[in-house]
């Protein structure tokens, strides 16, 4: 069912907006009065394409005439090889990546100077975040399943330099260094004796490195490697 309610709260110089995300006439009326918009969307599982389709559908609506950076994801690609580069065709093996990748296309559809800014596992947050509450739970980890992790903080700096660029399109933000997501566990403090090594099944792509090159030549700020993050 479709939430219909909206409220607006003051947070110090910002405010908060609760509505809908796919509620097409929230989403006109959360961008009035702003130049440019970032949108993070996020839902795995139950609600996934809702969320990340339709919602992603609405706001790009709505952010005609303005700068908007989209949030896509490494999961679009198929992981058959890896350093994937921006003009590679997207090829999703589970329903998440063909959630994201759908959300791309008709984010391209109806704002077509957007930027769709594909980026990897997101860590380093104040507060523990997915990555680490997933390295602290001593499960199985993938071996053959290779990242390009991004510290969150990195990852800000380049979307705000990006919504400043003559850019759109498809842009890779993933950090330098391609870890699979046992060694990944293991750097955010994991202890590997604890931890069940396995390897990927069917429906998960297993190399799925970003080639963030391009990225590397037009940003001042720097997407770190979780190496040189966490060594």
């Amino acid at each position: 069912m479709r939430a219909t309610w909206w409220q607006r709260e003051p947070v110090g110089e910002a405010e908060w907006v609760h509505a809908d995300v796919r509620d097409a006439e929230a989403m006109r009326r959360a961008v009035e009065g702003v130049d440019a918009v970032i949108h993070t969307p996020y839902r795995q599982g139950e609600g996934e394409w809702e969320t990340n389709v339709e919602g992603s559908a609405a706001v790009a609506a709505a952010a005609g005439g303005r700068r908007l950076v989209h949030l896509s994801s490494d999961v679009v690609f198929d992981g058959t090889r890896g350093r994937y580069r921006e003009d590679d065709e997207p090829s999703p093996v589970n329903s998440y990546g063909r959630s994201k990748a759908e959300a791309e296309r008709r984010v391209r559809e109806l704002h077509d100077e957007a930027v769709l800014a594909r980026t990897s596992l997101i860590y380093g947050g104040a507060e523990p975040g997915p990555q680490e509450r997933l390295a602290a739970s001593n499960t199985r980890f993938f071996i053959d399943e290779i990242r390009s992790p991004v510290q969150v903080g990195d990852l800000a700096e380049a979307l705000l330099e990006v919504l400043q660029l003559d850019v759109h399109g498809p842009l890779h933000l993933g950090g330098a260094d391609d870890v699979s997501r046992f060694e990944f566990a293991v750097l955010l403090g994991a202890d590997p004796a604890r931890l069940e090594p396995a390897r990927t099944t069917p429906d998960r792509a297993p190399n799925l490195s970003l080639d963030s090159t391009r990225a590397a030549g037009l940003l001042r700020s720097r997407l770190r490697g979780v190496h040189e993050v966490l060594r």
